[in-house]
This record gives C-alpha cells, structure tokens and sequence, in this order.
C-alpha cells in the first residue's frame, strides 16, 4: 500500500486535530480495516534528523472505517518554531507486524500573536 501525500498547516500555540482516512492497496473509495492495529505519527524537521520535534496522539476512531485521528495539543506544537517539517503517519498489523506509512508530508508550523 502506498502512503498518501498531504500537507498541513500547523499553529503554533493551539491544537491541531484532523481525522485521515486509511485506504486499502491503493483504492480511494475502500478503507482499511484497522480492527487490532495500532498507529504512531511523529514530526521531524527533515527526513534527515534523528531527533522527534513533536508526536502526535494517534488515536484509531472507527477501525472498520479506517478512520484516524490525529491530534497535536498546544503543549506540543509551542515546541516547534516557525517553518517547515515531514511528518507521517504509520500503522502496525497486529498479524503479520507489517509497519504502513498511511499519510506523509510536510507540516508548516504558522507563528501567532495571540496566546
């Protein structure tokens, strides 16, 4: 299965919450059926860096859907600075122990005035 390109746009200081939809091989109308799986999704400055900038709580909200949400508190995105990061977004089959990148791309962290 492929991963899928999006890139986001993250404010620094307030929560990042998005629902992505995991697709089966390639498909764009049949989800993934996350039932057992387990997802991470981790933020780096470039792919080059060995060093997390921020982690995003993962959660699985309908497994049979494929639906997964992702959600950076402002804690987290007050610990990047203005600019651009990769990020993605992988998922672990609980059978086989297959690793699947669902979602990559890069994360544009905005600046703001208001706290």
């Amino acid at each position: 299965m492929a991963s899928r390109f999006h890139n986001i746009s993250v404010d620094i200081g307030a929560d990042y919450n998005a629902n992505v939809v995991a697709y089966a091989n390639g498909s764009s109308t049949t989800a993934l059926n996350l039932t057992s799986y387990s997802a991470n999704a981790h933020v780096m400055k470039s792919y080059y860096h060995t060093q997390t900038a921020a982690v995003f709580n993962v959660w699985i909200v309908d497994a049979t859907a494929g639906i997964v949400n992702l959600h950076l508190n402002s804690a987290n995105t007050l610990t990047l600075s203005p600019g651009n990061y990769v990020y993605d977004v992988m998922v672990k089959d609980p059978t086989t122990a297959y690793n699947t990148r669902l979602y990559e791309g890069i994360l544009t962290a905005t600046a703001g005035v208001s706290r």
